[in-house]
């Protein structure tokens, strides 16, 4: 009897922390806007702009994106061989610096294109979902 007195207590103690977190979660939600920005003191076109500018980055540096997410993934795998082949990693490693150089010189053409839209711009964690922020976004 006392066993399931505290399987119900560990239950319900799981269930308000749940709760808990859930609604710190939720109250957060949308003060993010893209990266950081804070998008109530935007006009509509701004906000507009923001978003094709967004999407203009993430499309202009999919093909890019998907070239680094391979090449890590061949310097990992190489990596974990029993025998690593030290001048293959060599090679992929120098790939993937020159990709994320690469990646880096685009996106901050792409912060300076966001500023230029809206001067307050600051990229960083925001509570949104955005290239800052957690949840869907841009990262390596």
């Amino acid at each position: 009897m006392a066993k399931h007195w505290v399987t119900k207590m560990v239950v319900i103690g799981a269930a308000v922390m749940m709760m808990g977190m859930s609604v710190n979660a939720i109250a957060g939600m949308g003060k993010g806007g893209m990266g950081g920005t804070t998008t109530s003191n935007l006009t509509d076109a701004q906000i507009s702009q923001l978003e094709s500018e967004q999407k203009a980055f993430m499309e202009s540096t999919q093909e890019l994106r998907q070239q680094l997410k391979e090449k890590n993934s061949s310097l990992r795998f190489e990596q974990s061989k029993k025998a690593p082949d030290t001048a293959k990693i060599a090679s992929l490693q120098k790939d993937v610096t020159a990709l994320r150089s690469q990646l880096d010189q685009k996106h901050q053409a792409h912060i300076s294109a966001m500023k230029q839209i809206d001067p307050n711009f600051t990229e960083g964690k925001g509570k949104g979902a955005g290239m800052g922020g957690r949840g869907p976004g841009m990262s390596y």
